[in-house]
């Protein structure tokens, strides 16, 4: 099962970057947004001893330093001690992340708000308003500017007609309120990118956005639905209280290299 997740987790990086494989790493590049955090990173693919783990960071930090990146994001799927990368020379920032799960016929136990509409943006008029709520939902975390850039950026893979990721709105006395980016590959379904509008969180949207995604899932024949969540996660309790269940973790290192 986590197997499943974590390789649609690379087929969702594919379509926003080109890569480089080898049998220990996979870099990711997206050269239309280099400053993206989550469109360029490093990820190894299995777990390694110390020795190789540490040669691996170094050598990717002085790829970086060498194309004047201003930082490098390492991920990975396995355990690493604390105090084995709290010694390493250049200490990063570590982030864990809960991959979590949950059965498309779990929607059934889901109850949605009556005033809730959900849309899939599959006009221009629909994916401008749910790139507007987007910007809103995420310029005070990043920056009107960036925001902008970010939406836009992925944007031009929701308009392909074959790349299975869509973007859905969420609307309220005909307001886009929030947005979820959904993924189908195969039997497994990925939701990304769930923003409520602070105004309207706790108020019964996001659960009525997930049990849309979950009737959409089944009606697809799909048989897992997962997302991933940190620990900092404000909507971490709501998927916990609407059936999610945690399959697995992985890490991330970010090096400040500016």
């Amino acid at each position: 099962m986590f197997n499943k997740f974590s390789s649609t987790e690379l087929i969702y990086t594919k379509k926003f970057t080109e890569s480089h494989e080898d049998t220990e790493i996979i870099r990711f590049y997206d050269n239309n947004l280099q400053d993206m955090h989550m469109h360029n990173f490093t990820f190894i693919k299995n777990s390694v001893c110390k020795y190789k783990f540490r040669k691996i960071i170094f050598d990717e930090l002085e790829k970086r330093k060498d194309e004047n990146a201003n930082f490098l994001r390492i991920e990975f799927n396995f355990s690493v001690d604390d105090d084995f990368i709290n010694n390493l020379s250049v200490v990063p920032e570590v982030t864990k992340y809960n991959y979590m799960y949950i059965e498309p016929k779990m929607s059934g136990y889901l109850t949605k708000n009556k005033g809730c509409i959900i849309k899939k943006a599959l006009s221009e008029k629909l994916l401008e308003e749910g790139i507007e709520v987007d910007i809103l939902a995420n310029e005070s975390a990043m920056g009107a500017e960036f925001a902008r850039k970010r939406i836009y950026r992925k944007s031009e893979i929701y308009k392909q007609l074959n790349s299975n990721l869509n973007l859905y709105i969420c609307y309220y006395k005909g307001i886009a309120i929030g947005n979820c980016e959904f993924m189908l590959n195969n039997d497994i379904a990925k939701i990304e990118d769930f923003d409520i509008l602070k105004n309207y969180q706790r108020k019964g949207f996001g659960t009525s956005v997930l049990k849309h995604l979950l009737e959409e899932a089944k009606d697809n024949c799909v048989e897992l639905v997962y997302l991933i969540t940190d620990g900092g996660d404000t909507a971490k309790e709501m998927y916990e209280k609407c059936g999610f269940k945690k399959a697995g973790e992985k890490t991330e290192l970010f090096f400040d290299l500016s």
